[in-house]
């Protein structure tokens, strides 16, 4: 079975300015300095396609990722569990996709998507779980990007 949630925000700040965040190596760094995920640490790579990261959230068993894509045109960014997670709990897969889209040339739109696919309907309850960090994201830039837009 195929699932997907997605959630978007709009972002006061511009496509490339918010990609710059997302695209790039500081986007692990603000997860953790915004309380998101506990820690995240690189296991091969330096935050380019390929790259496989180990991330831990409080109270759960570490899982990796991978970074499959990011495409700097489209500004689309996508990452599959490779290891642990929901992976151990029946996933056949699990991924994210961060899209930044521009709206005009001080604000776009932030979405993202989480995708899962498993055999056992009994299972889509436990994505329920990460729902939260999605919104936690999201706000995250959103308050970050508009205090950065106050101290200008």
């Amino acid at each position: 079975m195929l699932g997907k949630f997605s959630e978007q925000a709009e972002i006061n700040a511009s496509a490339s300015e918010v990609w710059n965040l997302y695209s790039t190596i500081q986007f692990v760094k603000f997860l953790v300095e915004k309380h998101i995920v506990e820690k995240i640490e690189f296991i091969e790579g330096n935050g380019g396609i390929g790259s496989v990261l180990q991330v831990s959230f409080p109270g759960n068993a570490p899982y990796k990722e991978k970074f499959v894509s990011i495409d700097d045109e489209k500004r689309v960014k996508v990452i599959e569990m490779v290891e642990g997670g929901y992976l151990d709990l029946g996933f056949s897969f699990y991924g994210f996709k961060f899209e930044v889209v521009n709206k005009d040339e001080n604000s776009c739109i932030v979405k993202i998507t989480i995708g899962f696919e498993t055999k056992d309907a009994e299972n889509i309850h436990l994505t329920i779980g990460n729902i939260p960090a999605v919104f936690a994201i999201l706000k995250a830039t959103v308050e970050y990007f508009n205090e950065k837009n106050k101290q200008m």
